[in-house]
């Protein structure tokens, strides 16, 4: 799962960093991206410029849990567990699910992932683009 900023460049999805309104940089791990003039950096990333019209949709993409009915933000995933965030929810529901505070109005607490009833990816579009 990840969230941030993301692009879809030849139907596929890649993570992105915007220079301006015209300009962007898109990235990713996969070495399937050189087929498609993408170059490896000295990060181990295979990065390619791109402009506006390159690209059929820019959103932010986050992902949000269903858990005991109620709906928390997902943070990461590791070994078949979820990091939930508090999100909105008020004390009574972060003590009684156990959630652990970590910074100020910041709770989290980790489930297993079979413990989840429903997993909900949202994109919203950015900078004037439609939904992807």
């Amino acid at each position: 799962m990840r969230n941030g900023i993301r692009a879809l460049y030849n139907d596929l999805e890649f993570e992105v960093i915007i220079h301006d309104q015209m300009k962007f940089e898109l990235f990713t791990k996969d070495p399937s991206a050189a087929s498609l003039g993408f170059v490896i950096d000295s990060t181990g990333h295979y990065c390619k410029n791109v402009r506006r019209d390159d690209i059929t949709s820019i959103y932010r993409g986050r992902y949000i849990a269903i858990y005991k009915g109620l709906e928390f933000p997902i943070f990461k995933e590791e070994n078949n567990k979820i990091l939930l965030g508090s999100g909105t929810a008020g004390p009574n529901i972060i003590e009684k699910y156990g959630f652990i505070q970590v910074e100020r109005f910041e709770y989290e607490n980790w489930v297993e992932k079979n413990e989840i009833e429903k997993i909900i990816e949202i994109k919203k579009p950015m900078w004037g683009f439609s939904s992807p």
